[in-house]
């Protein structure tokens, strides 16, 4: 049985699928444990940076902090994004087994500076950031096996397909909130410009079809969703959202911004497959929109294999068995049946 301590078991940020499937877990040999009896600390991204200070004092705060653990431990990046600001530098000082993400990038994807690491941001801040990964560096920058879709078991949970009467439904916030700085940079018009995009770009078609594209109460949005053809899920603060499962769930078709650069575990996202792509800045989302509300009938094998996956994939039992599959060599690991 191996023993994983969690450095702070209320973050669910960091920590939401492994605390969910705790009890299931040890049927794969782990046992998440508070003791400090443990054989691998997973440590939450609060103790090795702070988006609140500067880039620097961010990384020295990370480099301090972890140069005083003892005993294995992974670095856990909870955020959901595929940018690796400030964690990077602390991996590289530290005695981390690994940088584990929900998502990242290749190597080659990594090397152009953006907006604090986010490529989808573009660039022209005050923190433009781009790395050259070695190998040996790359491969100490690891999937967690889970995204922020694990966070809530009613992710997981397919409604049933209703009559649709919506053609298109484009439902979130799009003014993200003024003064968020991440290291000395206001992320706000970067987060904005994006999610504002297809509002603009579905404005231009909105006399020929029935288009809902604003923000709705909670409950609202989830009927607007289940009445909808099409389901528009933009990036947010990362390229994975709730909305895509949420969307798939209601049985609409998800169309989102291409999702080739994003590595993830599930890799559920398969264009044509799961999902529709689209270019990251809209430019081809109402020729997109109109060639499928044409043809509906023929890409309804699309929502039919993404709710289908969706199940599959985003099962808890995955999630326990990428995690049994990292211990498996070590000596003492088995499956109990």
């Amino acid at each position: 049985m191996i023993k994983i301590k969690l450095s702070n078991p209320e973050n669910v940020k960091c920590f939401g699928a492994l605390i969910i499937a705790q009890n299931l877990l040890r049927d794969y040999s782990i046992d998440i444990t508070s003791s400090n009896d443990y054989d691998y600390e997973l440590v939450d991204m609060d103790q090795f940076m702070k988006k609140d200070l500067s880039l620097e004092q961010s990384i020295e705060y990370g480099i301090n902090n972890l140069s005083k653990k003892t005993g294995d431990y992974f670095m856990v990046h909870g955020g959901g994004a595929t940018d690796i600001v400030a964690a990077y530098e602390v991996l590289k000082e530290s005695n981390a087994i690994a940088l584990l993400k929900k998502s990242m990038l290749s190597q080659a994807d990594y090397k152009i500076p953006t907006v604090l690491g986010k490529w989808f941001f573009g660039q022209g801040s005050t923190c433009d950031k781009g790395y050259h990964i070695p190998d040996d560096q790359y491969s100490r920058i690891q999937l967690l096996g889970y995204t922020v879709c694990h966070n809530w078991p009613h992710m997981q949970q397919l409604q049933p397909i209703k009559p649709k009467d919506i053609d298109v439904c484009a439902v979130w916030q799009t003014q993200h909130p003024p003064n968020d700085y991440n290291f000395e940079v206001e992320t706000g018009q970067y987060y904005t410009n994006h999610r504002q995009g297809p509002w603009t770009e579905l404005a231009k078609i909105s006399e020929r079809y029935k288009i809902v594209a604003e923000k709705l109460p909670p409950q609202t949005t989830h009927e607007v969703m289940g009445r909808s053809r099409i389901g528009i899920s933009p990036y947010g603060q990362c390229e994975v959202c709730y909305r895509d499962l949420e969307i798939i769930q209601h049985g609409s078709l998800l169309i989102k911004p291409d999702m080739n650069k994003v590595i993830t575990e599930p890799d559920f996202y398969k264009p044509w497959e799961t999902y529709v792509p689209v270019k990251p800045d809209w430019s081809d989302l109402n020729e997109v929109v109109e060639k499928i509300l044409e043809n509906y009938d023929d890409y309804l094998y699309i929502i039919e294999n993404a709710r289908k996956k969706l199940v599959e994939m985003y099962a808890y039992e995955n999630v326990c068995m990428y995690w049994y599959n990292r211990f498996a060599n070590l000596t003492g690991v088995t499956k109990e049946s």
